[in-house]
């Protein structure tokens, strides 16, 4: 019988209403008792949890792993092993890998490979349309018998409002979401970065708000017409977020998150770091990010996400353009040439380590409790992908993150275990990250040992 025991730790479960200090046992896999004080049973492994946080396990409902398809960015191995790391106990994997999870060989290889590794647990995420190609619906009783637990075309929008609705309806029957990307791409125009100062000093096109929120306006209202639930990934804008909030008084039934970039910088990190903070949707302005700020404090964002995206330095265009930027150098004009290249470079940057860290800054700052924070990491997302996971309470698997809120720390790319380094965080201190992240009750992160 294999028992834990964590002793003295800030117990912070928002699905069991519980904030205080408790001990909390497991056994064989699972949460055995959470009390004031608890005896280590003999032979018991006991840690000392005084100071730290002890959470249900951290999901994030946004992660590109790149496998099968893409090894020289990320494996199915690294990036599980980099969310460990990150405090993540079970990661969403999208679908726009290579062959596209559309299929139930692929969902059934992503589970497979995940369980011969001792690290987070993977969920797939079932494509929307048959090669991403937004024509034809996946099989969705083939996908979800699979093990599929969310549909998402993530990375392309679905353009066919037709199509939208069947798959709305098809997935709602089912009793799955599907996470759109919400892009019109006759607004975006190829936008490399947000439309603006940034978009007009570095002579790149710009990429409107308003590609996110009409469509955003569009996909709502068939929803609703569909009485289905839907999830809006990375909402960048204060217009869409307004649509959100208009949109639920109206009855529909929707969920979004926020990722750590899109609250923590604005448009003018591309001016600094090029090619290495591009993504879709892009960073936007500080208005934007003020009007973030807000909907999480109001909680209109009901969740955040990583939206990992692991790229390798020649998808980032980095062999012809990483000397026009860097910290203290000025931001460039780039030529014809140069901005073309710019534009070519592929969306996103890694998210799993840092996510947790640049999240804690909301609790530092005031802007929210730490026992939503956990809600926002946890509990919401695990009620998104119907997993029962997300509490604390006894007979629960022992899915928890142990968190040392206080910790200073230095973003140090070299040092990830994801196998790719593109984040406009390098050099970024911050407080707060995972110290162990235990699934099933084994420990699969020891941020102990990296510490020492």
């Amino acid at each position: 019988m294999k028992q834990f025991l964590l002793k003295f730790g800030r117990v912070i479960d928002p699905a069991s209403n519980r904030d205080g200090v408790f001990d909390v046992l497991l056994r064989d896999g699972r949460v055995s008792a959470v009390e004031p004080q608890l005896p280590a049973p003999e032979g018991a492994r006991s840690v000392d949890a005084r100071g730290l946080w002890i959470a249900p396990g951290l999901i994030d409902v946004h992660v590109h792993l790149r496998d099968p398809g893409f090894p020289e960015k990320e494996t199915i191995s690294t990036g599980l092993r980099a969310a460990a790391a990150g405090g993540f106990t079970t990661v969403a994997a999208m679908a726009n890998t290579s062959p596209v999870n559309d299929r139930p060989e692929i969902t059934r290889y992503m589970i497979d490979r995940s369980r011969a590794i001792h690290a987070a647990t993977l969920v797939p995420v079932s494509a929307v349309s048959k090669a991403l190609a937004g024509a034809e619906t996946v099989d969705f009783e083939a996908m979800a018998e699979a093990g599929a637990q969310l549909f998402s075309d993530d990375g392309i929008p679905v353009d066919d409002s037709r199509l939208l609705k069947r798959a709305l309806e098809r997935a709602n029957r089912l009793g799955f979401a599907i996470s759109l990307h919400e892009e019109d791409r006759s607004l975006s125009c190829n936008g490399a970065v947000n439309a603006g100062d940034a978009s007009r000093r570095l002579g790149v096109i710009g990429y409107s708000d308003e590609a996110e929120s009409e469509r955003i306006r569009r996909d709502l209202t068939i929803a609703l017409e569909a009485n289905a639930a839907v999830h809006i990934a990375h909402v960048s804008t204060a217009e869409s977020l307004d649509l959100i909030r208009a949109m639920r008084i109206k009855g529909a039934r929707v969920t979004c998150e926020v990722t750590p970039h899109h609250f923590a910088l604005d448009d003018s990190a591309a001016l600094t770091w090029g090619p290495n903070a591009k993504m879709n949707p892009p960073l936007r302005s500080r208005r934007d990010v003020d009007a973030i700020g807000a909907a999480i404090e109001d909680g209109t964002i009901d969740m955040i996400a990583s939206d990992h995206a692991p790229h390798d330095p020649q998808s980032k265009h980095m062999d012809h353009l990483a000397g026009l930027f860097g910290p203290g150098m000025a931001a460039p004009h780039l030529s014809a040439d140069d901005a073309a290249e710019f534009a070519r470079a592929a969306n996103g940057i890694v998210g799993l380590e840092t996510s947790l860290g640049l999240a804690l800054a909301l609790v530092h700052r005031g802007l929210i409790s730490a026992s939503r924070l956990i809600s926002m990491m946890s509990a919401a997302p695990a009620r998104l992908l119907k997993l029962n996971r997300g509490r604390l309470a006894v007979g629960d698997t022992a899915d928890i993150t142990v968190i040392d809120p206080d910790v200073e720390w230095t973003v140090e790319p070299d040092r990830f275990l994801s196998k790719s380094r593109n984040t406009p965080f390098r050099g970024m201190r911050l407080k707060g990250r995972a110290l162990l992240t235990i699934v099933a009750g084994e420990i699969v992160y020891d941020g102990r040992k990296s510490a020492a």
